[in-house]
């Protein structure tokens, strides 16, 4: 494994950029990472897309992700690593999710109807699902509407690309516009 850049503090925190040059580097990699590290790694993703006549492509892309460690796993047969993890970085293909500004709206009695993804609500990350069911539950308790995406339809689709959620509002929330703080633990 070539090291690229390294920055660590005395306290172990820190950054390092590795470039694996053989199979067994991903074992190493493996054997470094820890759940609530970032990773950024060049990735294939499929993106959708829609012409302005309603058909509906799809294409393979290239691109850099950043995460947030869930969980790693390391296939020993194909020497190959697998993280799972929220994405903490925009890209022009990958989406961060916010749900803080919809919550927001929630409690401010604002939201008329929530769309949702199932891939959300039916997430397997129970402390998330919960989140997300408690959510769902805040808005029909005041009276507001809930639809769930199906991920195997094309508007669910095209929902879990942009954020997985979205609000459309009774009325306007002047502070939602404001920036947020990335240091929160935010999904996903």
């Amino acid at each position: 494994m070539k090291l690229l850049h390294k920055d660590i503090e005395k306290d172990n925190a820190g950054q390092v950029t590795l470039i694996p040059e053989e199979a067994e580097d991903m074992w190493h990699s493996y054997n470094l990472l820890q759940v609530g590290d970032s990773l950024r790694a060049s990735t294939i993703r499929k993106v959708q897309t829609e012409s302005s006549t309603g058909s509906v492509g799809s294409s393979r892309v290239r691109t850099t992700l950043t995460l947030c460690v869930e969980t790693v796993d390391f296939d020993s047969q194909a020497c190959q690593l697998r993280v799972k993890g929220t994405n903490i970085e925009e890209n022009q293909y990958v989406k961060v999710r916010n749900i803080s500004h919809v919550e927001k709206a929630a409690d401010a009695l604002a939201i008329d109807t929530l769309l949702i993804s199932d891939n959300l609500f039916r997430h397997q990350d129970v402390p998330t699902r919960s989140r997300y069911v408690r959510l769902v539950d805040n808005v029909r308790d005041n009276g507001g509407n809930v639809r769930i995406f199906s991920s195997l339809h094309v508007s669910g689709e095209q929902l879990t690309q942009l954020s997985g959620v979205a609000a459309i509002l009774r009325f306007p929330i002047p502070d939602l516009s404001e920036p947020e703080d990335l240091s929160s633990s935010d999904e996903d």
